[in-house]
């Protein structure tokens, strides 16, 4: 039996595939599902246990930044499912949702993503002290005369460590290479490094625990 002091939220633009997502939803679920305009943020519908499900194809950078601090700022305890991703979310972004149950590829069935909503409602979550990520990661240690990183330059670190091409990293952010090789230029400036070999070494051995240093700590 589902939680019925749950709600799920859907958090997406209006259009015909996200009414049909809402009805197949409200058909098949024994809870109630609401849809909630991602371009109008609006907390009031959400309740304590409710399900988010955060279309991340219909977000912007900004209303990335507005619906995870509202989400994370929230009093109560909540899921959030980021769905409809196309890919892996980037380390910058999973510090962007800390209380993320889940991550939903653009190409799974509805009927799976039901079967998720269902476990998640039957399972509790422990609460957590959440916190807004920063606007600026700083990458190195507060008496370094290292500068710090933008988001754009964050994510482009990360791709460039997993061995990305200039083309690639142009390609998965829709930018010229021109602009990448200007943000790789700072970035090697910034943590003091010389070539690309560098600087994945580098953010192989500070970025994994920049990421841990940075989520909220659960209260004791």
């Amino acid at each position: 039996m589902l939680n019925m002091d749950s709600k799920i939220i859907l958090i997406s633009n209006q259009s015909i595939q996200t009414q049909l997502l809402l009805d197949y939803l409200n058909k098949q679920s024994d809870i109630l599902v609401d849809f909630v305009n991602i371009s109008r943020p609006d907390m009031s519908y959400i309740v304590e246990g409710s399900i988010i499900l955060y279309d991340i194809q219909a977000s912007s950078r900004k209303l990335k930044k507005i619906w995870s601090k509202l989400l994370n700022d929230s009093a109560f305890n909540l899921r959030v499912y980021i769905i409809n991703c196309l890919r892996s979310l980037p380390l910058y972004e999973n510090m962007l949702w800390p209380n993320f149950e889940s991550i939903v590829p653009n190409n799974c069935s509805t009927e799976y993503l039901l079967e998720l909503l269902k476990e998640g409602l039957k399972t509790s979550r422990p609460p957590r002290s959440l916190s807004p990520p920063p606007e600026y990661v700083n990458l190195t240690p507060s008496d370094s005369d290292y500068g710090v990183l933008t988001e754009r330059e964050y994510e482009i670190l990360t791709e460039l460590s997993k061995g990305a091409s200039n083309g690639e990293i142009a390609n998965a952010f829709f930018i010229s290479e021109n602009t990448v090789r200007t943000h790789i230029y700072n970035i090697f400036k910034k943590i003091s490094v010389n070539n690309r070999t560098q600087a994945a070494c580098w953010a192989n051995l500070h970025l994994r625990s920049l990421a841990l240093d940075l989520l909220p700590r659960k209260e004791m």
